[in-house]
Protein backbone atom coordinates (compact mmCIF):
# COMPACT_ATOMS: atom_id res chain seq x y z
CA UNK A 1 0.00 0.00 0.00
CA UNK A 2 2.71 2.28 0.74
CA UNK A 3 4.08 1.36 -3.19
CA UNK A 4 1.17 2.45 -4.38
CA UNK A 5 0.83 5.27 -2.40
CA UNK A 6 3.93 6.44 -3.80
CA UNK A 7 2.98 5.51 -6.75
CA UNK A 8 0.01 8.12 -7.04
CA UNK A 9 1.76 10.85 -5.92
CA UNK A 10 5.19 10.88 -7.99
CA UNK A 11 2.41 10.04 -11.24
CA UNK A 12 0.02 13.26 -9.75
CA UNK A 13 3.27 15.41 -9.36
CA UNK A 14 4.79 14.14 -12.68
CA UNK A 15 1.13 15.04 -14.65
CA UNK A 16 0.78 18.64 -12.67
CA UNK A 17 4.11 19.86 -12.88
CA UNK A 18 5.09 18.79 -16.52
CA UNK A 19 1.64 19.78 -18.07
CA UNK A 20 1.50 23.32 -17.45
CA UNK A 21 5.01 23.51 -18.95
CA UNK A 22 3.73 21.67 -22.25
CA UNK A 23 0.69 24.15 -22.30
CA UNK A 24 2.75 27.27 -22.34
CA UNK A 25 4.82 26.24 -24.83
CA UNK A 26 1.80 25.07 -26.89
CA UNK A 27 0.22 28.24 -26.54
CA UNK A 28 2.84 30.82 -26.19
CA UNK A 29 4.91 32.28 -29.63
CA UNK A 30 8.51 31.86 -28.90
CA UNK A 31 11.14 31.73 -31.82
CA UNK A 32 11.44 28.02 -33.88
CA UNK A 33 13.61 27.03 -36.73
CA UNK A 34 14.13 24.23 -38.62
CA UNK A 35 17.73 23.40 -37.77
CA UNK A 36 19.69 24.49 -34.60
CA UNK A 37 21.71 26.81 -37.22
CA UNK A 38 19.20 27.99 -39.02
CA UNK A 39 17.36 31.47 -38.79
CA UNK A 40 14.79 32.47 -36.08
CA UNK A 41 11.29 32.46 -37.35
CA UNK A 42 8.97 34.30 -34.98
CA UNK A 43 6.35 37.38 -35.37
CA UNK A 44 5.69 38.29 -38.28
CA UNK A 45 6.98 35.06 -39.67
CA UNK A 46 5.34 31.59 -39.00
CA UNK A 47 6.78 28.17 -39.40
CA UNK A 48 4.19 25.80 -40.46
CA UNK A 49 4.23 22.34 -38.61
CA UNK A 50 6.30 24.51 -35.64
CA UNK A 51 3.91 26.76 -34.03
CA UNK A 52 0.02 27.87 -33.93
CA UNK A 53 -1.59 29.31 -36.93
CA UNK A 54 -2.02 32.71 -34.35
CA UNK A 55 1.94 33.37 -34.36
CA UNK A 56 2.38 34.48 -37.79
CA UNK A 57 1.05 37.54 -39.51
CA UNK A 58 -0.66 36.49 -42.69
CA UNK A 59 1.06 36.31 -45.91
CA UNK A 60 4.23 35.01 -43.60
CA UNK A 61 4.34 31.46 -43.67
CA UNK A 62 7.53 29.63 -43.99
CA UNK A 63 8.15 25.92 -43.81
CA UNK A 64 11.08 23.58 -43.81
CA UNK A 65 11.54 21.09 -46.78
CA UNK A 66 13.06 17.86 -46.91
CA UNK A 67 16.96 18.73 -46.36
CA UNK A 68 15.87 20.89 -43.21
CA UNK A 69 15.80 24.17 -45.05
CA UNK A 70 13.78 27.42 -44.16
CA UNK A 71 11.50 27.96 -46.99
CA UNK A 72 9.45 31.03 -48.03
CA UNK A 73 7.30 29.97 -50.91
CA UNK A 74 6.13 33.26 -53.44
CA UNK A 75 2.89 33.32 -54.97
CA UNK A 76 2.31 33.56 -59.07
CA UNK A 77 4.38 30.63 -59.71
CA UNK A 78 7.29 31.90 -58.73
CA UNK A 79 8.31 28.93 -56.25
CA UNK A 80 10.24 28.04 -53.49
CA UNK A 81 13.48 30.28 -52.39
CA UNK A 82 15.70 28.83 -49.47
CA UNK A 83 15.82 31.56 -46.43
CA UNK A 84 19.64 32.12 -45.43
CA UNK A 85 18.83 34.98 -42.78
CA UNK A 86 16.22 37.25 -41.22
CA UNK A 87 16.80 40.79 -40.05
CA UNK A 88 13.85 41.73 -38.12
CA UNK A 89 15.09 45.06 -37.32
CA UNK A 90 15.73 46.28 -40.99
CA UNK A 91 12.47 44.12 -41.72
CA UNK A 92 14.95 42.44 -44.44
CA UNK A 93 15.81 38.19 -45.52
CA UNK A 94 17.81 37.23 -48.08
CA UNK A 95 16.67 34.43 -49.99
CA UNK A 96 18.44 31.93 -52.45
CA UNK A 97 17.55 29.86 -55.22
CA UNK A 98 17.63 25.84 -54.02
CA UNK A 99 19.90 24.96 -56.77
CA UNK A 100 22.14 28.07 -56.07
CA UNK A 101 21.71 29.31 -59.67
CA UNK A 102 19.21 32.66 -58.40
CA UNK A 103 20.36 34.10 -61.52
CA UNK A 104 18.32 31.71 -63.80
CA UNK A 105 15.42 32.01 -62.28
CA UNK A 106 15.85 36.15 -63.08
CA UNK A 107 16.74 35.27 -66.21
CA UNK A 108 13.55 32.93 -66.65
CA UNK A 109 11.49 35.73 -65.03
CA UNK A 110 10.67 33.06 -62.11
CA UNK A 111 10.59 35.55 -59.66
CA UNK A 112 7.27 37.87 -59.32
CA UNK A 113 6.65 39.89 -56.09
CA UNK A 114 3.39 41.28 -57.14
CA UNK A 115 0.69 39.46 -55.02
CA UNK A 116 2.82 39.23 -52.67
CA UNK A 117 3.83 41.59 -49.01
CA UNK A 118 7.43 41.41 -50.00
CA UNK A 119 9.71 43.78 -52.43
CA UNK A 120 13.11 44.24 -53.20
CA UNK A 121 15.29 45.55 -50.96
CA UNK A 122 17.75 47.18 -53.54
CA UNK A 123 16.12 48.58 -56.63
CA UNK A 124 16.73 46.16 -59.41
CA UNK A 125 18.67 46.83 -62.84
CA UNK A 126 18.09 45.98 -66.25
CA UNK A 127 20.38 43.26 -67.29
CA UNK A 128 21.59 41.31 -70.31
CA UNK A 129 22.34 38.28 -70.23
CA UNK A 130 25.09 37.38 -73.59
CA UNK A 131 25.76 33.72 -74.49
CA UNK A 132 29.22 33.77 -75.84
CA UNK A 133 31.05 30.41 -77.48
CA UNK A 134 34.46 31.09 -76.29
CA UNK A 135 37.10 32.96 -73.24
CA UNK A 136 37.78 34.98 -76.38
CA UNK A 137 34.62 36.39 -77.67
CA UNK A 138 34.47 38.13 -74.07
CA UNK A 139 36.17 40.86 -75.08
CA UNK A 140 35.66 44.08 -74.41
CA UNK A 141 33.93 42.27 -71.23
CA UNK A 142 37.16 40.51 -69.82
CA UNK A 143 35.59 42.00 -66.47
CA UNK A 144 32.58 40.75 -66.65
CA UNK A 145 31.45 37.99 -64.09
CA UNK A 146 30.52 34.82 -65.51
CA UNK A 147 27.48 32.67 -64.16
CA UNK A 148 28.69 29.03 -63.62
CA UNK A 149 25.53 27.53 -63.13
CA UNK A 150 24.51 29.05 -66.50
CA UNK A 151 27.69 28.13 -68.72
CA UNK A 152 27.72 25.00 -70.69
CA UNK A 153 30.64 23.24 -71.83
CA UNK A 154 32.36 25.94 -74.15
CA UNK A 155 28.77 28.25 -73.96
CA UNK A 156 30.15 31.14 -71.54
CA UNK A 157 26.84 33.06 -70.16
CA UNK A 158 27.76 36.70 -68.91
CA UNK A 159 26.10 39.19 -67.74
CA UNK A 160 26.34 43.25 -68.17
CA UNK A 161 24.07 46.25 -67.22
CA UNK A 162 22.22 47.24 -70.61
CA UNK A 163 21.33 51.35 -68.97
CA UNK A 164 23.62 53.76 -68.43
CA UNK A 165 22.26 54.15 -64.72
CA UNK A 166 24.71 55.53 -62.62
CA UNK A 167 24.34 52.59 -60.17
CA UNK A 168 25.84 49.93 -62.02
CA UNK A 169 29.37 49.35 -61.32
CA UNK A 170 32.59 50.22 -63.32
CA UNK A 171 33.60 47.13 -63.88
CA UNK A 172 30.49 45.77 -66.23
CA UNK A 173 30.66 47.90 -69.20
CA UNK A 174 26.94 48.65 -71.08
CA UNK A 175 26.54 45.96 -74.11
CA UNK A 176 27.16 47.65 -77.56
CA UNK A 177 24.94 47.95 -79.92
CA UNK A 178 27.04 45.14 -82.14
CA UNK A 179 28.01 41.70 -80.51
CA UNK A 180 31.14 40.49 -81.09
CA UNK A 181 31.31 37.04 -82.91
CA UNK A 182 30.32 33.87 -81.49
CA UNK A 183 28.17 35.97 -79.18
CA UNK A 184 24.40 36.39 -79.19
CA UNK A 185 21.79 38.13 -76.62
CA UNK A 186 20.08 35.31 -74.42
CA UNK A 187 17.40 38.14 -72.59
CA UNK A 188 17.23 41.26 -70.37
CA UNK A 189 15.54 41.10 -67.04
CA UNK A 190 15.40 43.51 -64.01
CA UNK A 191 18.47 42.00 -61.00
CA UNK A 192 18.88 43.77 -57.94
CA UNK A 193 22.07 45.37 -58.38
CA UNK A 194 23.05 43.68 -54.91
CA UNK A 195 24.05 40.81 -57.34
CA UNK A 196 27.68 40.58 -56.88
CA UNK A 197 30.09 37.97 -58.83
CA UNK A 198 29.27 34.92 -56.35
CA UNK A 199 25.33 35.48 -56.22
CA UNK A 200 25.00 34.93 -52.61
CA UNK A 201 21.57 35.79 -52.87
CA UNK A 202 18.75 38.68 -52.99
CA UNK A 203 17.01 40.97 -50.20
CA UNK A 204 14.09 41.14 -49.78
CA UNK A 205 11.84 43.90 -47.05
CA UNK A 206 8.40 44.11 -46.21
CA UNK A 207 7.00 47.05 -44.59
CA UNK A 208 3.69 45.78 -43.22
CA UNK A 209 3.30 44.90 -40.31
CA UNK A 210 5.90 47.21 -39.09
CA UNK A 211 8.24 46.37 -36.24
CA UNK A 212 11.01 47.45 -36.78
CA UNK A 213 11.27 50.26 -34.48
CA UNK A 214 10.32 47.61 -31.89
CA UNK A 215 13.09 45.12 -32.21
CA UNK A 216 15.38 48.20 -32.56
CA UNK A 217 14.62 48.54 -28.79
CA UNK A 218 15.43 44.89 -28.27
CA UNK A 219 11.56 43.73 -27.65
CA UNK A 220 8.96 42.03 -30.40
CA UNK A 221 6.05 41.95 -31.76
CA UNK A 222 3.05 40.49 -31.45
CA UNK A 223 -1.07 39.84 -31.20
CA UNK A 224 -2.29 41.88 -28.43
CA UNK A 225 -4.60 38.66 -27.47
CA UNK A 226 -2.74 35.74 -29.14
CA UNK A 227 -5.44 36.04 -32.03
CA UNK A 228 -4.83 37.36 -35.59
CA UNK A 229 -8.39 39.63 -34.87
CA UNK A 230 -6.38 41.62 -32.82
CA UNK A 231 -3.70 44.46 -32.75
CA UNK A 232 -0.19 43.85 -33.24
CA UNK A 233 1.44 45.60 -30.10
CA UNK A 234 5.42 45.58 -29.40
CA UNK A 235 6.11 43.44 -25.54
CA UNK A 236 8.78 42.99 -23.57
CA UNK A 237 12.46 40.76 -25.22
CA UNK A 238 11.94 38.34 -22.61
CA UNK A 239 10.43 37.17 -18.99
CA UNK A 240 6.54 36.62 -18.49
CA UNK A 241 5.69 40.18 -18.64
CA UNK A 242 6.29 40.02 -22.60
CA UNK A 243 3.26 37.55 -23.07
CA UNK A 244 0.35 38.55 -24.15
CA UNK A 245 -2.39 38.95 -21.13
CA UNK A 246 -4.17 36.16 -22.53
CA UNK A 247 -1.10 33.49 -22.26
CA UNK A 248 -0.12 35.07 -18.75
CA UNK A 249 -3.55 34.20 -17.54
CA UNK A 250 -3.61 30.81 -18.99
CA UNK A 251 -0.35 30.35 -17.63
CA UNK A 252 -1.21 31.27 -14.29
CA UNK A 253 -3.88 28.84 -13.64
CA UNK A 254 -2.17 26.00 -15.39
CA UNK A 255 0.25 26.77 -13.19
CA UNK A 256 -1.39 27.78 -9.99
CA UNK A 257 -4.29 24.82 -9.76
CA UNK A 258 -2.31 21.85 -10.16
CA UNK A 259 0.72 23.28 -8.04
CA UNK A 260 -1.74 23.42 -5.28
CA UNK A 261 -4.09 20.26 -6.11
CA UNK A 262 0.20 18.58 -5.73
CA UNK A 263 1.15 20.03 -2.82
CA UNK A 264 -2.40 19.01 -1.10
CA UNK A 265 -1.71 15.64 -2.57
CA UNK A 266 2.23 15.43 -1.05
CA UNK A 267 0.39 16.43 2.39
CA UNK A 268 -1.96 13.66 2.35
CA UNK A 269 0.57 11.21 1.37
CA UNK A 270 2.94 12.42 4.08
CA UNK A 271 0.17 12.50 6.96
CA UNK A 272 -1.77 8.84 5.78
CA UNK A 273 2.02 7.25 5.03
CA UNK A 274 2.18 6.88 9.21
CA UNK A 275 -1.05 4.69 8.98
CA UNK A 276 0.14 2.12 6.22
CA UNK A 277 -0.62 -1.14 7.96
CA UNK A 278 3.15 -2.85 8.54
CA UNK A 279 4.94 0.45 8.72
CA UNK A 280 3.05 2.32 11.73
CA UNK A 281 5.40 4.07 14.14
CA UNK A 282 3.88 2.87 16.98
CA UNK A 283 4.75 3.67 20.73
CA UNK A 284 6.78 0.26 22.04
CA UNK A 285 5.45 -1.51 24.94
CA UNK A 286 8.42 -0.44 27.21
CA UNK A 287 7.62 3.23 26.46
CA UNK A 288 3.74 2.88 27.51
CA UNK A 289 4.65 0.70 30.36
CA UNK A 290 7.48 3.10 31.42
CA UNK A 291 4.17 5.47 32.68
CA UNK A 292 4.39 4.49 36.58
CA UNK A 293 1.28 2.87 37.18
CA UNK A 294 -1.10 4.74 40.07
CA UNK A 295 -2.84 1.65 41.04
CA UNK A 296 -1.90 -0.44 44.05
CA UNK A 297 1.65 -2.40 43.60
CA UNK A 298 -1.12 -5.70 44.36
CA UNK A 299 -2.23 -5.28 40.63
CA UNK A 300 0.77 -5.14 39.10
CA UNK A 301 0.89 -8.89 38.58
CA UNK A 302 -0.08 -9.92 35.06
CA UNK A 303 -2.21 -12.91 33.47
CA UNK A 304 -0.74 -15.82 32.08
CA UNK A 305 -0.85 -16.65 28.30
CA UNK A 306 -3.64 -18.92 28.40
CA UNK A 307 -5.67 -16.55 30.11
CA UNK A 308 -5.15 -14.03 27.42
CA UNK A 309 -5.59 -15.94 24.50
CA UNK A 310 -8.55 -16.58 25.72
CA UNK A 311 -10.02 -12.94 25.55
CA UNK A 312 -12.39 -12.66 22.39
CA UNK A 313 -10.65 -11.50 19.06
CA UNK A 314 -11.61 -9.50 16.14
CA UNK A 315 -10.02 -8.74 12.86
CA UNK A 316 -11.38 -6.04 10.96
CA UNK A 317 -12.45 -6.42 7.44
CA UNK A 318 -11.60 -3.69 4.33
CA UNK A 319 -15.59 -2.44 6.03
CA UNK A 320 -13.48 -1.13 8.88
CA UNK A 321 -16.23 -2.82 11.18
CA UNK A 322 -15.90 -1.48 14.64
CA UNK A 323 -17.26 -3.26 17.72
CA UNK A 324 -17.64 0.75 18.76
CA UNK A 325 -18.28 3.09 15.73
CA UNK A 326 -16.18 5.82 17.89
CA UNK A 327 -13.08 4.18 19.43
CA UNK A 328 -11.28 4.14 16.27
CA UNK A 329 -7.78 4.55 17.78
CA UNK A 330 -5.79 2.23 20.30
CA UNK A 331 -5.50 3.39 23.79
CA UNK A 332 -2.22 1.56 24.29
CA UNK A 333 -0.34 3.05 21.07
CA UNK A 334 -2.74 5.75 20.06
CA UNK A 335 -2.60 4.56 16.27
CA UNK A 336 -5.77 4.39 14.32
CA UNK A 337 -7.06 0.95 13.60
CA UNK A 338 -6.18 0.20 9.90
CA UNK A 339 -7.93 -2.61 8.12
CA UNK A 340 -7.06 -6.53 8.60
CA UNK A 341 -5.25 -5.74 11.70
CA UNK A 342 -6.50 -8.05 15.17
CA UNK A 343 -8.35 -6.34 17.88
CA UNK A 344 -8.84 -8.10 21.31
CA UNK A 345 -11.21 -7.32 23.67
CA UNK A 346 -11.42 -7.38 27.53
CA UNK A 347 -14.60 -9.04 28.55
CA UNK A 348 -15.05 -7.63 31.93
CA UNK A 349 -15.84 -4.10 30.60
CA UNK A 350 -15.74 -4.54 26.59
CA UNK A 351 -12.82 -2.20 25.79
CA UNK A 352 -10.73 -3.28 22.85
CA UNK A 353 -7.02 -2.84 21.73
CA UNK A 354 -4.20 -3.93 19.13
CA UNK A 355 -3.95 -7.58 20.49
CA UNK A 356 -0.29 -7.22 20.23
CA UNK A 357 -0.65 -4.03 22.55
CA UNK A 358 -3.04 -5.53 24.66
CA UNK A 359 -1.19 -8.91 25.32
CA UNK A 360 2.08 -6.85 26.19
CA UNK A 361 -0.27 -5.17 28.15
CA UNK A 362 -1.56 -7.60 30.42
CA UNK A 363 1.36 -9.47 30.48
CA UNK A 364 2.60 -7.14 33.25
CA UNK A 365 -0.65 -5.72 34.42
CA UNK A 366 -4.05 -7.40 35.24
CA UNK A 367 -5.96 -4.42 34.64
CA UNK A 368 -7.73 -2.79 31.58
CA UNK A 369 -5.90 -0.23 30.34
CA UNK A 370 -8.71 2.34 30.45
CA UNK A 371 -10.83 1.54 33.10
CA UNK A 372 -7.81 0.17 35.30
CA UNK A 373 -10.83 -2.79 36.75
CA UNK A 374 -8.69 -5.71 37.57
CA UNK A 375 -9.24 -9.00 35.79
CA UNK A 376 -9.89 -12.47 36.79
CA UNK A 377 -6.48 -14.81 36.34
Amino acid sequence: MAHSYRMATLEIFTFFFFFPLVLASATTCGGSTCTADGPLVRFPFLLRDHQASSCGYPAFNLSCNNKNQTVLTLPSSSGDFIVQSIDYIDQTLTINDPDNCLLRRFLHHDINLKNSLFSHANAPENYTFVGCSSQKAFWPWNSAPVIPCLTKYHYKVIYVVQTSSLLHPDWIPPVPKILPAGCSKISTALVPFLFDSEYLGVQLTWYVPNCGSCEATGRVCGWENGTTTSQIRCFGSSGFSSLPRAARYGIVIAVGIPGLLCIIGLAVYVCNKTRVPGQVHQPTITQVLSIPDRQPSTVRIGLDDPTIESYPEIQLGESWELPKLNDNTCPICLSEYQPKETLRTIPECGHYFHANCIDEWLRMNATCPVCRNPQKR
